[in-house]
């Protein structure tokens, strides 16, 4: 019988456990959004009052973030916390235990939540 409970504190865990690669990923994911807009590291670091060096340790993955800090960091890139989050975010109650079987083939965790949910919005 299939418990999805379990399966998601499973997955939850292994999310808990790899927190050091999640602010990594997140980091660069930031950092990405914010050069495809062309956004400098100072102008965020303005636009987020916090210095430019603790930007640039978010978007390396050195620090993680509060929800609070998060928010700010999406107002100043002018998107929605929705688009920072995407590739991590997953729900279905009947994949948490293929994903977490996927996960734990990987160290990269966002490149496999990612890859899994492309493949499973294509149809694969």
């Amino acid at each position: 019988m299939y418990n999805s409970n379990l399966e998601t504190v499973k997955v939850n865990q292994y999310i808990f456990d790899h927190k050091k690669e999640f602010n990594e990923e997140i980091g660069l994911k930031i950092k990405e959004i914010r050069l495809s807009k062309n956004i400098s590291t100072s102008e965020i670091a303005t636009r987020t009052m916090m210095s430019p060096t603790y930007i640039l340790q978010i978007e390396n993955g050195i620090y993680g973030l509060t929800l609070n800090k998060f928010m700010i960091i999406c107002n100043a890139l002018e998107v929605e916390p929705k688009e920072i989050l995407d590739d991590f975010i997953f729900g279905s109650k009947y994949n948490e235990d293929t994903l977490y079987r996927e996960l734990q083939n990987e160290k990269n965790l966002s490149k496999n939540i990612s890859n899994y949910m492309k493949n499973k919005k294509s149809g694969y």
